[in-house]
This record gives structure tokens, C-alpha cells and sequence, in this order.
């Protein structure tokens, strides 16, 4: 099992206050993983440009939730081998900035299926 950087509610780093370590989390946390993989935008990370959600075509989707959710499912089907399905349960716009909660459906090998509830945010033009 691999293990990826802990983050906070605002997509930072988390660091231990007493050793200033990274905080890390298991991948098995399902729920951590999609919010990582979904609030990472493409080509951020310089050591895998090929991670991330592009977040500029989806802010073009911003008024097609249809078009929003095939994007958003693609993307972690691709990340993820045991995902069956996403569906955006609300899209929420505040001045500039649109949070897009989504419900993400995982299977395990036995066929058993995990719901992993969370969340993305993309910047608008600020049209409400």
C-alpha cells in the first residue's frame, strides 16, 4: 500500500508541529486520496505533470454538470483502478471561487463498494 502527503481542508501540506515531518496518509483512505486527486490541478506538480484534474476545462463546464461529472468521472477512472462512479451532488458559487461536492463510488475485489463523499474547488469569473 503506497501512502501520499496528508492535507487540510485547503489543500496545504500538513506538517507534524513537533518533529516538522510530513504527515502522511495511506491510500486506503479513500476519501483523502479523491480530494487530493481531485484539488490538484494539471501540471502543478512539477515531478508528475501528468497528475491532476484540469481545473480550467472544468470551470469551462461550470454551467453543465453533466459534462462536469463525465469529466470529473474519466479523470478518476483513470487514477484509480476500483472506481465505479461519481456523481456531483451540488455545485456551490461564492464571489470567485465554485466548490463542487461529488458522491465516489469505489469497489473493493470482493465487489463491495465504498462511498467516499468530498469535495473540489475551481476559481470562477465571479458570476454567481
Amino acid at each position: 500500500m503506497s501512502q501520499d502527503l496528508q492535507v487540510d481542508e485547503t489543500n496545504d501540506i500538513q506538517l507534524d508541529p513537533d518533529t516538522g515531518d510530513f504527515i502522511m496518509t495511506d491510500d486506503s483512505d479513500l476519501t483523502e486520496a479523491t480530494r487530493i486527486a481531485l484539488g490538484t490541478n494539471a501540471g502543478e506538480l512539477e515531478w508528475n505533470t501528468g497528475f491532476g484534474l484540469d481545473h480550467l476545462n472544468l470551470l469551462s463546464m461550470i454551467d453543465d454538470e453533466p459534462a462536469m461529472e463525465a469529466e470529473i468521472s474519466d479523470y478518476l477512472e483513470a487514477q484509480f483502478d476500483n472506481f465505479v462512479s461519481a456523481e456531483i451532488t451540488s455545485v456551490t458559487r461564492k464571489q470567485r471561487v465554485a466548490t463542487i461536492s461529488l458522491k465516489v463510488i469505489y469497489s473493493d475485489d470482493n465487489g463491495n463498494e465504498t462511498t467516499a463523499e468530498t469535495e473540489t474547488e475551481v476559481e470562477t469569473n465571479g458570476n454567481e
